[in-house]
């Protein structure tokens, strides 16, 4: 059976581009126009929930005990006067008037707003007789001193300086958790509007004695998403940079116009594409448009340049030299883009929405790269007219001298002694680049939110309640799981609070822990007058009831039953480090506290509390459906959801009781996490986990592509080698630069993979083809760099160029972005006209040249 050449691709293909090329360009500017009115409806799309690892075990416990305790999606609100403590009328009418403002913002959980004038926060006192209480602000609050007075006794009694209230008194908090949907219209939550009417709230509020400051999931979104007209800036400004290099490298105006039309065309059916899928744009997401220009302005170019030669050297005109690049770039160029779409779709692998949202971005825009430079580019070109050709010839010969020595410099390193010292030096950087990997951090590598400047003003109010309240603002909650009225049972409290001490200790990376012993000792104390020598856990079941009691449910330290209760570990920062020695200690306690339950009590099975905690999983995932089909049901009355939810609610009970059923004690089991601490630790786990995988299928599909097209090994290497080298070395500037691993630079790598891919096989194939006519290997690779090659070192400059603009920007990640993206597509290009001929001398033959057809003869 014959094999398909490409001539047999050209024939049926060529027909179709250029037979009826007024109607084809009819159709695809009606497609454009159709794309377009689609992106001018996306909107942008961030959520909390998107961002985060839900399949995670992690993320299962916050989802199962989310009713209970909150989540990680926080809101902070921290009043601070300037001058004196805050009890007077103005701070605390402001503070008053903002717990409001915060309570009424649409997608705040209000069971979750706390502040002084919030009923949660209460104060207990022992008084002759017992306890007394009540809230900390009074309902019958009036502003006068002796109010002042009995308010700042109360905060002492309540225990919430450096929590609530700042340590010098000063200051206090608004705390609320958002709600990713509304629970009654089911609405997804608009982040940059709450946003927004956070900063209303500053703006109306702060004066010159009381700043605001504003710290959340939802503040971090709104000042990405306003930056977003900086960002269209610097992508205009890198638009005009490259076009007055296209035009300075083309020598016409038209020519250098055309490959940013098209490559604007695609990033318009990208969003287009992206819309009629159902999908939005994430703020995080910004550098995947640019991407898509890149590659789109890479294979422009290298038409442009194409059809240049052709109508400057071999005297064609424009229909015949777009005819003839067409059937010398069409096949590897289509070639490159599809493997670009088949490695990006690889990056859907990772179990994190936003990143999946980004593979089928890039991918979207690369499968309009391959209409818009394939058929609208050649088309476009068959019209191109030249108005002084002499003249334009001229140019270009002169242009090519320019270059012409550089070129037979480069070549040179198809020879054996230049190729193994390139060789030696692609060694040392390997070598370093393993050497620096140990280094890099998965997760953040600084204080703060990373993808903000360091002086930007959330990372200033970050630092302010860091400085000001003990807690910090950041929060891991471990959940310990044990069975139902534990918290009266004194050997399950005892390992809760031998838990929390441990935590305590790890000064280098705890701020302070709050557990429900530790309240419970304080009570018992207050019982004893007060006396320290009572500060201890009781064992008497009815002395340690007496020490519960006071405690609420709303205080976030106990469910109703007692068979959670969460340890708040406040964390002094989320650094990468910092989160990974934590979750270790955790789980290094969690194991040896195992142990040594079941020494202890052998009558107990490992296999019966496993079926334990597996019930008690269950009934967490049967209650978060009965919830959901709840809120549903109460929206939209439903007489199939109701029967769902009737027969939900009698296996609910069943399973209730077989659980209730098991009365054998397990070892308390400290579950991690809730919080946003939490939700860090998930998300780095499972970039830490997918990184190599994801890069190793990148590769995987890179090759088999790069096999089905050159059919040798010698091929595949010449362009893979290279371009791992410089993946590689890209996770070492990361370690390098303390740019860390996380949701938003772990695609970076494999989708910049893209234009290191174009550049090899547009470079390897036209060296193949010199080969397999007669040349040498040294008068091929000068071919090629003459040709295709100085097409890459402009792309590689050029593009270079304009990210480097990107250094400049507001916001940190993007300044990280392009330090990366200027590395990759210049150190790419450097690996396909420097790394790739010296690669070359040792593996290129006539006879594997001959097994290369992605041009046509």
């Amino acid at each position: 059976m014959r094999m398909i050449t490409t001539d047999d691709i050209l024939r049926v293909v060529e027909p179709l581009v250029y037979a009826r090329r007024g109607l084809g360009m009819l159709v695809l500017v009606l497609l454009t126009a159709f794309f377009g009115y689609q992106a001018a409806l996306i909107k942008p799309d961030a959520g909390f929930e998107k961002s985060i690892p839900l399949q995670h075990p992690y993320m299962k416990v916050l989802k199962q005990y989310q009713s209970a305790f909150g989540g990680g999606n926080l809101i902070k609100v921290a009043l601070i006067q300037e001058e004196g403590e805050l009890y007077n009328e103005e701070f605390l009418d402001t503070l008053r008037k903002v717990t409001d403002e915060v309570f009424f913002i649409p997608g705040v959980d209000r069971s979750r707003v706390s502040s002084l004038f919030t009923p949660d926060v209460r104060y207990t006192e022992v008084v002759e007789g017992g306890f007394a209480g009540g809230n900390v602000i009074p309902a019958e609050y009036q502003p006068n001193e002796e109010m002042f007075d009995l308010i700042k006794t109360n905060v002492g009694k309540a225990g919430i300086i450096g929590r609530l209230v700042t340590q010098d008194q000063t200051g206090a908090m608004v705390n609320a958790e958002l709600l990713e949907f509304d629970p009654i219209t089911g609405e997804k939550l608009d982040y940059r509007k709450v946003s927004h009417q956070l900063e209303e709230i500053r703006k109306t509020y702060e004066t010159e004695n009381i700043k605001i400051h504003i710290i959340g999931f939802a503040k971090v979104v709104g000042d990405v998403t306003d930056a977003t007209l900086e960002v269209v800036g610097f992508f205009l400004l890198t638009l005009l940079m490259t076009l007055v290099l296209l035009w300075f490298y083309t020598g016409s105006f038209k020519l250098a116009v055309l490959p940013l039309v098209c490559s604007i065309v695609a990033v318009i059916w990208e969003f287009g594409l992206l819309r009629l899928f159902g999908y939005g744009l994430d703020p995080f997401a910004i550098l995947v448009p640019f991407l898509v220009l890149s590659v789109s302005v890479s294979h422009g170019v290298q038409y442009a340049n194409a059809w240049v030669a052709e109508v400057a050297h071999n005297g064609r005109d424009s229909f015949d030299a777009s005819l003839q690049t067409f059937r010398r770039l069409a096949i590897p160029g289509t070639t490159a883009l599809i493997t670009d779409v088949a490695g990006f779709a690889t990056i859907y692998l990772i179990p994190i929405d936003i990143i999946r949202e980004m593979s089928l971005n890039a991918a979207f825009g690369v499968a309009a790269i391959i209409v818009t430079n394939k058929v609208m580019m050649p088309i476009w070109l068959t019209w191109i007219k030249i108005g002084n050709v002499e003249e334009f010839k001229r140019k270009q010969a002169v242009r090519d001298r320019f270059g012409d020595g550089l070129w037979r410099l480069i070549a040179k390193n198809t020879r054996r002694t230049p190729a193994i010292v390139t060789l030696l030096i692609c060694s040392i950087l390997l070598g370093w680049s393993i050497w620096k990997y140990d280094d890099l951090l998965v997760g953040d590598s600084q204080a703060g939110v990373p993808e903000l400047r360091p002086d930007s003003r959330y990372n200033q109010d970050s630092r302010a309640i860091v400085d000001n309240f003990s807690i910090g603002v950041d929060i891991l909650k471990v959940i310990a799981e044990t069975a139902p009225e534990a918290c009266i049972r004194y050997e399950q409290m005892e390992t809760i609070d031998r838990f929390a001490w441990e935590m305590s200790n790890l000064t280098d990376e705890v701020q302070s822990v709050i557990s429900l012993p530790q309240v419970a000792k304080i009570i018992n104390a207050g019982w004893n007058e007060g006396s320290l020598a009572w500060r201890v856990l009781p064992r008497n079941r009815y002395v340690i009831v007496q020490a519960i009691t006071p405690v609420d449910t709303s205080s976030g330290l106990l469910n109703p039953d007692c068979s959670a209760m969460p340890v708040l570990i406040f964390t002094k920062d989320h650094k990468a480090t910092t989160i990974h020695t934590i979750t270790d200690a955790v789980k290094a306690f969690n194991e040896a506290n195992r142990e040594a339950f079941y020494e202890e009590h052998p009558e107990v099975t490992r296999e019966y509390c496993a079926e334990k905690s597996a019930k008690r999983d269950q009934l967490g995932r049967m209650r978060m459906e009965r919830d959901n089909l709840a809120a549903l049901q109460t929206a939209e009355p439903n007489a199939t959801r109701a029967e769902e939810l009737e027969a939900l609610n009698t296996r609910y009970g069943e399973v209730e009781d077989e659980f209730a059923a098991m009365e054998q004690f397990c070892p308390v089991n400290f579950a991690l996490a809730s919080g946003n601490v939490g939700v860090m630790a998930a998300t780095n786990e499972v970039v830490e986990a997918q990184e190599i995988q994801v890069v190793f299928w990148v590769y995987v599909v890179v090759v088999t592509f790069l096999w089905l097209s050159f059919r040798s090994i010698s091929g595949v290497l010449c362009v893979v080698l290279p371009l791992s080298l410089v993946s590689v070395m890209a996770y070492a500037v990361m370690a390098q630069l303390g740019i860390g691993l996380k949701v938003a630079t772990l695609p970076v790598v494999a989708l910049a993979v893209g234009i290191g891919v174009d550049y090899g096989i547009y470079v390897y194939s036209q060296l193949a083809d010199g080969v397999n006519r007669g040349m040498t290997l040294e008068e091929s690779f000068y071919r090629t760099l003459s040709q295709t090659g100085k097409a890459v070192v402009f792309t590689g400059v050029a593009l270079g160029l304009g990210v480097g603009t990107w250094l400049f920007s507001a916001l940190q990640f993007q300044a990280d972005m392009g330090i990366l993206l200027v590395f990759m597509f210049t150190a790419n290009m450097f690996g396909a006209i420097l790394v790739m001929p010296a690669l070359a001398h040792f593996l290129v033959t006539k006879e594997s040249a001959a097994k290369t057809g992605l041009t046509s003869h």
